[in-house]
């Protein structure tokens, strides 16, 4: 059941996104500064937990790299609904990794 919400980003992001691994690579990386404000938080957020959650953030940490990672490819409403849904979904992983 926990793994929910991580299969439902995985979801979006292969269903939602306009672009194939292969289209990921085409575009141009995002810095934070472009981002919207929700991913910004949620990017900030996570790196906070996973660092104070150590190694047993991994699993966790590279889902948020692979989301990162992918909303090059996003419009900025498809990048504002996915850092939503990882932000909405965040709090389960907290009491997971006991990080906040």
């Amino acid at each position: 059941m926990k793994a929910i919400p991580t299969i439902l980003i995985s979801i979006l992001l292969a269903t939602a996104l306009p672009a194939s691994a292969h289209g990921m690579h085409k575009s141009k990386p995002l810095t934070m500064d472009e981002l919207p404000p929700i991913c910004q938080q949620y990017f900030k957020r996570a790196e906070t937990c996973y660092n104070k959650a150590g190694n047993k953030a991994n699993f966790a940490r590279n889902n948020t790299k692979f989301l990162f990672q992918a909303l090059p490819a996003a419009d900025l409403n498809q990048r504002k609904q996915l850092c939503q849904i990882a932000m909405d979904s965040f709090a389960e992983k907290t009491r997971d990794l006991n990080c906040e």
